[in-house]
């Protein structure tokens, strides 16, 4: 794949988890604050997030609704059904997918106003890759002002140090995933370790969520 120069903002690191008591509980045990959460209508999901300065940081389960069509050209679903890889990375502004390898697809989603995509990196219709796409509007939790992220995770905590990224293979998906910053992907045990920094710049918190076990695709 070839990118472009220079790293992507990273905008929200989600995980796909099984439920919402499992979200909750794995929330509470990282010692995060749940600023807000929200229902993905035609998408079939729900979310809760706690938001750094700099970053969202998201889990994400089905809730069993109707699915759209827009949401299965994207294996969304599928990835919520325990298939592939339960990752999600977003970025905002600039681009670092070029157009000359597929770039990306535009994903319709429904919950968002008529005509309105996002744009999902076509590597990710590969089930065995993290999904990546660009957040629409891609505001830094600090910038907004719609009261949506409360008080963050402030005053004790500010921005994401690094995510790191732990799996059995991780050439493909290193390679995926190298314009993004304070993304590190190495080999080990299937987990995402997190690397939260207070306002001073210190590491104010270190924690890690294991990766459940997942079907992987055929020829993955």
């Amino acid at each position: 794949m070839h990118y472009n120069l220079g790293k992507a903002e990273l905008d929200h690191i989600f995980l796909i988890v099984r439920d919402e008591a499992q979200a909750r509980s794995m929330m509470d045990q990282a010692g995060l604050r749940v600023n807000y959460s929200r229902v993905h209508p035609g998408q079939g999901t729900r979310n809760i997030c706690a938001c750094l300065d700099d970053v969202f940081i998201e889990l994400l389960w089905s809730d069993g609704s109707e699915v759209s069509q827009a949401t299965r050209q994207v294996i969304l679903n599928d990835r919520c059904n325990g298939l592939g890889s339960p990752v999600g990375i977003s970025w905002r502004g600039k681009s670092p997918i070029d157009a000359s390898d597929g770039g990306t697809v535009p994903y319709f989603a429904p919950f968002l106003p008529a005509g309105v995509s996002i744009p999902v990196a076509s590597k990710s219709l590969d089930l065995a890759l993290p999904f990546v796409f660009q957040t629409p509007g891609g505001t830094p939790p600090i910038e907004r002002t719609d009261g949506l992220v409360g008080d963050r995770q402030s005053p004790e905590l500010a921005t994401l140090g690094k995510c790191k990224l732990l799996v059995r293979d991780p050439k493909h998906i290193r390679d995926f995933l190298a314009p993004f910053e304070k993304i590190e992907v190495q080999e080990g045990a299937p987990s995402m370790q997190f690397e939260l920094l207070r306002p001073d710049g210190s590491i104010g918190r270190v924690f890690s969520w294991a990766l459940s076990e997942r079907v992987q695709p055929s020829g993955a």
